[in-house]
C-alpha cells in the first residue's frame, strides 16, 4: 500500500474522530455562544448542523485529492483535519475545566 492510500484511509477515520468529538462538545462549545439553557440547545443543534457540512467537506476533499493524485491537498486535508481536532479539544477542556487525573 502507497503513502497515498495510507493518507486516504487516516483522513477517513480522523474525519470519523472529527465528528464525534465535535457532536460530544457541541454543548460545551455552545455554552459559550449563550447564557441561557435554551439558547445553549439551539446553539448545539446549529453547531451540530454545521458539523454535517464540515464533514462532507472533509470527505470531498479527501476523495478529490485521493483520486487525483493531488498529494499536497491530500497532506493538507489532513494537516487541517489535525488542527480541527486539537483545536476542539483544547476548546473542549477549557470551556469544561476538565484537567485530567
Amino acid at each position: 500500500m502507497d503513502l497515498l492510500t495510507c493518507a486516504f484511509v487516516a483522513n477517513i477515520f480522523l474525519t470519523f474522530i472529527d465528528a464525534t468529538i465535535g457532536y460530544h462538545a457541541a454543548p460545551a462549545l455552545a455554552a459559550l455562544v449563550g447564557s441561557d439553557a435554551e439558547e445553549g440547545e439551539v446553539s448545539a443543534r446549529g453547531i451540530r448542523r454545521l458539523l454535517s457540512f464540515v464533514v462532507a467537506l472533509y470527505m470531498f476533499f479527501n476523495c478529490l485529492a485521493y483520486f487525483d493524485r493531488t498529494t499536497w491537498l491530500l497532506y493538507f486535508t489532513t494537516a487541517v483535519l489535525l488542527v480541527d481536532i486539537t483545536a476542539q479539544l483544547v476548546i473542549y477542556r477549557k470551556v469544561t475545566g476538565f484537567r485530567g487525573r
